[in-house]
């Protein structure tokens, strides 16, 4: 499996890390194909007999979903659902070509699903925003009220205290589980521009990436 995927690219972290900007300025730089586990699993996973835990929140009502929970059951059940999902990633990356690198990335790719299947550590990179940047990147994605999330909910200010609570839990167990995996994890806090940023990834896959740009 190693053998197979070892020209796959790994990007994953919490939510609002920047990752689906970052793949796609490295894959335009370096012309890299695109794997995003979120597009996937909302358009085509669903159909693909997802285990118990996928099935059981796609027949959720939103409030059932993000406003009902306590977090810790959100924690774990985002684990449960990314984790039944990974397989049916890992199906499709093994479909691929393999005459051409794939930068795969979303919130799914979590540290312990993909360590199993590295024959580098340099093939991952894990991003973690802070809460302030997480914040920020939100408010600019959905506006201030986030009117744009949740739609047809109800307890939307719940639903929204929950995510964010969600959130920062899961970064803490990525955080920690990539330092007993031996995988780099970065922090995201705004402060790098994107070129600097793209450069952080650069330097992560450089001995995966072709040697000369696409430019």
């Amino acid at each position: 499996m190693r053998a197979q995927l070892a020209h796959v690219l790994w990007i994953g972290g919490g939510p609002q890390a920047g990752k689906t900007t970052l793949s796609r300025l490295l894959a335009g730089k370096y012309d890299l194909a695109i794997y995003n586990l979120d597009w996937h699993g909302a358009r085509e996973h669903g159909s693909r007999a997802p285990g118990p835990a996928a099935a059981a929140f796609a027949a959720m009502t939103m409030d059932q979903r993000w406003a009902a929970p306590d977090v810790p059951h959100l924690v774990e059940r985002a684990v449960a659902v990314w984790s039944e999902l990974f397989a049916l990633v890992v199906e499709d990356l093994l479909a691929r070509p393999r005459s051409r690198t794939i930068v795969a990335e979303g919130p799914g790719a979590l540290p312990w699903c993909v360590a199993p299947l590295l024959s580098s550590p340099r093939q991952a990179l894990f991003l973690t925003p802070t809460s302030e940047w997480r914040e920020k990147v939100a408010t600019r994605r959905w506006g201030a009220d986030r009117s744009g999330t949740f739609p047809g909910i109800v307890d939307r200010a719940r639903a929204l205290a929950n995510v964010k609570a969600r959130d920062a839990l899961l970064d803490a167990r990525i955080t920690s589980s990539c330092a007993e995996l031996g995988l780099r994890c970065e922090r995201v806090d705004g402060s790098l521009d994107l070129d600097d940023s793209l450069a952080l990834l650069e330097d992560q896959f450089r001995e995966h990436l072709p040697a000369t740009p696409n430019v």
